[in-house]
């Protein structure tokens, strides 16, 4: 009985963990040490923050295709200097036009590096922020996303268990 009981707690805990690495702000990133911080094996919380990681990749990815899809179709029915939607697609483009051949050549790397930084204001949320406003889209989008992703809950993986160890 005790097996089972340890098995559904193990379990209510990986969800948390994984819903936790889906709040923005929070993101996978730190996910791992909420993991470890509740009494996960290191394992554990890393396994439910890259599962985190490729679910928000693939959301935000979906998220910022559906926001260009909306803010066209909203500027094509009424077509204004002062719709929303239309400075939105009006910026994305002048955006892509006016960065094409960086955008193409550093702005997956730039990108990933971004979203790998553990820091306030970076992450997954901010980088497809910043990625609907370049134009980034697509696989780029989620390649960008999930690598920058893995690479910062490797980060802080590390910085726990360098905690870890000197305590």
């Amino acid at each position: 009985m005790k097996n089972i009981e340890g098995a559904a707690m193990e379990e209510r805990l990986l969800l948390t963990v994984i819903l936790a690495g889906l709040t923005p702000g929070f993101e996978p990133r730190y996910a791992v040490a909420l993991g470890v911080a509740l009494g996960l094996g290191l394992v554990e919380s890393l396994a439910a923050s890259i599962a985190s990681v490729l679910l928000l990749a693939t959301a935000l990815t979906a998220g910022v295709e559906a926001l260009l899809a909306v803010s066209r179709k909203a500027c094509t029915k009424a077509p204004s200097r002062l719709n929303p939607f239309c400075i939105y697609i009006n910026s994305v483009e002048a955006n892509r036009r006016r960065l094409e051949g960086r955008l193409r050549t550093w702005g997956l790397i730039a990108l990933t590096l971004f979203v790998a930084l553990p820091l306030p204001l970076t992450g997954m949320y901010t980088g497809a922020a910043a990625a609907a406003l370049l134009g980034v889209r697509g696989l780029r989008l989620a390649v960008a996303l999930a690598t920058g992703g893995l690479a910062s809950v490797a980060i802080v993986a590390v910085a726990a268990i360098i905690g870890i160890t000197l305590n």
